[in-house]
C-alpha cells in the first residue's frame, strides 16, 4: 500500500523515526516517570490488534507505547496534521489523522487496514481527553472497526499519568492494567454503538471506581 498524505506509513519497517527514536526516549521516560504494567502479558506479541483505552492526560499515548515497547497505530485529529513539524512527526511514528466530530470513513478504512497488516491499533474511543478522569461516552468507530476485523480487543486501563510528574523518578504513579482478551463476536451485538458501550463497560471494570464515569453502575454484557 502506498502512503498519502491522510494516511499512516505502512508497513512498520518505514517507520524510521519511531524505530531510530524510541529505544532513548523509552529508556529516558523510564527513568524520568516510570510505569507499572500489570498483565502485560495478555497482549500479543506479534499481529494485529486493537488497543482499547481511557484517555486523562498527554502521557497516556506514549507510555502505552513505552509499556508495551511496539509502535501503536493511533488515530489523531486532523488539526494536529496540518501543522508541518508536528504533522511530519505524527506520520513517522505511524499516527494518522480522523475528522473529529463527523463519521471519517477513511479514516475508519484505514483503520481496518492497520489490522490486516498486522500491526496494533490505538484507540481512546472518548474521542478527547476526560477533564475529570472518569469515562464519558466512548464513540462508536471502536465498534464499527472491532465488528469489521473481529480483531482481538485489549483493554487497557490507565491509571495516574495525569498526576505523575516527570521528574518524580522514585515514584511509580503510573499504572497500566491489561484486561482478559476478547473479540467482537463475544459481545452479542452487531450495532457499533452498543458494541462500543460494551468494550467501555469492560474498560471500566478494570478502573477505579471513581474513574468509571457514565459506566459505573452498567452491566458488562455480552458473553466472558
Amino acid at each position: 500500500m502506498s502512503a498519502r498524505a491522510d494516511t499512516a506509513v505502512l508497513p512498520e519497517e518505514r517507520l524510521w523515526l519511531w524505530r531510530i527514536g524510541f529505544p532513548p526516549v523509552r529508556a529516558l521516560a523510564a527513568f524520568l516517570c516510570p510505569w507499572r504494567l500489570e498483565r502485560g502479558d495478555r497482549v500479543p506479541k506479534v499481529g494485529g490488534y486493537i488497543l482499547v483505552a481511557n484517555h486523562v492526560n498527554w502521557k497516556d499515548p506514549p507510555w502505552i507505547e513505552f509499556a508495551l515497547g511496539r509502535a501503536i497505530r493511533y488515530m489523531g485529529k486532523r488539526e494536529l496534521f496540518e501543522v508541518p513539524v508536528i504533522g511530519y512527526v505524527l506520520r513517522s511514528i505511524g499516527a494518522f489523522p480522523v475528522r473529529r466530530g463527523e463519521v471519517d470513513r477513511g479514516a475508519l478504512h484505514m483503520a481496518e487496514s492497520v489490522i490486516e497488516a498486522g500491526q496494533p491499533l490505538g484507540f481512546f474511543p472518548e474521542g478527547h481527553r476526560s477533564e475529570s478522569g472518569a469515562l464519558i461516552r466512548g464513540r462508536n468507530g471502536v465498534g464499527y472497526v472491532a465488528l469489521r476485523t473481529n480483531a482481538p480487543i485489549i483493554l487497557i486501563a490507565v491509571v495516574g499519568t495525569k498526576r505523575a510528574r516527570l521528574g518524580a523518578f522514585w515514584r511509580r504513579d503510573i499504572l497500566l492494567r491489561v484486561g482478559e482478551p476478547f473479540r467482537a463476536s463475544d459481545l452479542g451485538s452487531n450495532d457499533a454503538q452498543i458494541a462500543t458501550d460494551v468494550i467501555m463497560r469492560r474498560l471500566a471494570e478494570l478502573l477505579p471506581d471513581e474513574m468509571r464515569g457514565v459506566y459505573r453502575d452498567a452491566p458488562t454484557g455480552g458473553a466472558h
